[in-house]
């Protein structure tokens, strides 16, 4: 069930600018839960959840420049900002935990906010990790019962992108970026290369070489006498701002293509993709589907060069 109230105009013959506030509520949904073991299934799906959705969007074009001096110059950008709540769960239950994911369900909480328990960092005294436990109390005892709600998000609040293109004289160049801000991903990875307990059997992060090693040394790396756990060390702000796309373009004079007698248009044209991604996300790429990171190939870096002709 949607309610959407939107905005659409032009502004000096220069501006288009269109707004939306929506409110989408999502009743039924689709998820897996718990079976008694009775029925002979340790799981199944159903339709037990609600959700609702509100936020806003916002899309604006402008034209700089419209053949000044045989320049064109356009700039468009969108952002959405949105706001998940969780508004109905199934069997009259407010809470449910998705077990091995860091994820917890709670009605009045948006979906994909990390429940992890907190780490408190390496005791410089003895190497020993330590942990908050649920009433923020600091111990060196781990417990996945003092798991807590972050604040942190799978899912980013913020998303959207900005671009730009610029022709003269046969000569285009355009460049689009995108962007997700607020979101939060596991780095499993660093389990396997910042884990001292398994420095003699993998390849290792330079992070390593910062261990504990004798009291007083201040670092994030523990001593191989207290074992990493799944808490919230590894989860990493994975917001990033990437350009997805830019290209440059060259088309020949139609008065050169005239002369040929049988090549109606030609244009030379270069295409890089994901050239200059900026984040703070440790590991191979912010920009995957998942609330955590292990062995998910990257996006690459493509460069294409081409000729099209139309006879």
């Amino acid at each position: 069930k949607s309610t959407n109230v939107g905005l659409s105009t032009r502004l000096f013959d220069r501006v288009s600018l269109d707004i939306e506030f929506y409110n989408r509520m999502t009743e039924n949904m689709l998820m897996e839960i718990p079976y008694s073991f009775t029925t002979g299934f340790a799981s199944g799906w159903g339709n037990v959840a609600n959700m609702r959705n509100r936020g806003v969007d916002i899309t604006a074009n402008v034209d700089v420049l419209r053949d000044v001096n045989g320049f064109d110059w356009t700039i468009s950008a969108n952002v959405n900002y949105n706001k998940n709540e969780i508004t109905q769960l199934f069997n009259g239950l407010d809470e449910y935990v998705l077990a091995n994911t860091g994820l917890k369900l709670e009605v009045g909480k948006p979906y994909g906010e990390y429940y992890y328990t907190r780490w408190a960092g390496v005791d410089p005294r003895d190497g020993y990790n330590t942990w908050y436990d649920k009433n923020g109390n600091l111990t060196k005892t781990y417990s996945a019962d003092d798991a807590v709600f972050l604040g942190k998000q799978r899912y980013a609040p913020w998303s959207g992108g900005f671009g730009t293109r610029l022709a003269w004289k046969g000569i285009t160049v355009s460049a689009d970026f995108s962007f997700m801000l607020g979101q939060y991903m596991v780095n499993n990875e660093r389990w396997f290369t910042e884990n001292p307990q398994m420095a003699n059997s993998r390849n290792q992060t330079t992070e390593m070489l910062t261990m504990w090693q004798k009291p007083g040394d201040i670092t994030n790396i523990s001593t191989p006498d207290s074992p990493m756990q799944f808490d919230s060390h590894l989860l990493e702000n994975a917001s990033f701002m990437r350009l997805k796309n830019l290209t440059v373009s060259y088309t020949m004079p139609q008065r050169i293509m005239k002369k040929t007698g049988f090549i109606e248009d030609a244009k030379i044209f270069f295409v890089g993709r994901n050239l200059l991604t900026v984040t703070k996300y440790k590991g191979f790429d912010p920009e995957i589907n998942s609330n955590m990171q292990l062995g998910n190939y990257p996006n690459t870096k493509q460069f294409s060069f081409g000729l099209e002709l139309t006879f």
